[in-house]
């Protein structure tokens, strides 16, 4: 019998091919979502936004628009809940990783929806040193109580706009804000993360650009505009869509090999 495994995908618009995602479906996965909580239908792809939505997920628009994308994330999610240990779940995704993977980027769309999934993901990054596993959570209060035990490959950014905001400032966890134009960025005093490479070097907090498909009338669709008035268009992911143009890279990257065979981000 063959053994069922994760879906991995290679890159997305923003990232190299040779960066591996994992993703399952938003929202659903991500109990501590809150500005940006976005439910894409598991049958028809409708959204519906939670009650304090402000922006919508870029994820849930993917999965809106993509039955493939939708199906292949709630396959990963099905497959990890039948798991009913911890050791298991380890065991599933560790064996799911494709060969050759330096770096992964955990949960393009989801989030670590309970404490042993945030768990056996912690222990992978154990059992692989020479993989950067690296995304964003708003399940904070996990970074919290396992602050001391999280290894260096494991670089998961505080994303503001959930639950659990308050903890981030008071644990001075690397962190990320999604703003509404340049402007706000400047303000903040946040340089904005075109490409993950502020994500991947996980040393200061940053600033993420509204991108992504928003509720008509709302302030965040009003924002988008602007930015593509600007000349900011959005994202693309050529294994979704090839109708939209990418937002300009301000900080391209170059890969170099070290020799220990680990890839190193640096700025081009």
């Amino acid at each position: 019998m063959i053994k069922q495994q994760l879906v991995f995908g290679k890159g997305n618009a923003k990232l190299d091919s040779f960066i591996r995602t994992y993703s399952m479906p938003a929202a659903y996965t991500c109990p501590s979502a809150n500005l940006c909580q976005s439910f894409a239908n598991r049958e028809t792809g409708k959204i519906t936004d939670g009650k304090n939505t402000l922006w919508r997920c870029f994820a849930a628009s993917s999965e809106s628009i993509f039955p493939n994308v939708r199906q292949s994330r709630w396959n990963n999610f099905e497959l990890i809940k039948s798991c009913k240990t911890i050791g298991k779940m380890v065991a599933l995704i560790q064996s799911s990783i494709p060969n050759n993977t330096t770096y992964i980027r955990c949960h393009v769309s989801g989030d670590f929806y309970n404490e042993m999934y945030f768990r056996a993901w912690l222990l992978v990054a154990k059992n692989n040193p020479a993989i950067i596993i690296y995304g964003y959570t708003k399940q904070i209060h996990f970074l919290v109580k396992y602050k001391k035990q999280l290894p260096s490959n494991f670089r998961f950014t505080a994303s503001y706009g959930g639950k659990y905001d308050v903890l981030i400032k008071k644990h001075k966890l690397v962190s990320a804000k999604v703003v509404y134009s340049v402007n706000e960025a400047d303000a903040a005093g946040l340089e904005i993360d075109h490409d993950d490479s502020k994500a991947i070097e996980h040393k200061r907090p940053f600033a993420l650009l509204l991108h992504g498909r928003m509720a008509a009338g709302s302030e965040a669709s009003i924002a988008i505009s602007k930015l593509r008035k600007a000349g900011y268009i959005g994202y693309s992911n050529k294994n979704e869509s090839r109708n939209h143009s990418s937002y300009t890279v301000l900080t391209p990257l170059k890969f170099t090999m070290r020799k220990n065979g680990i890839q190193q981000l640096t700025l081009a």
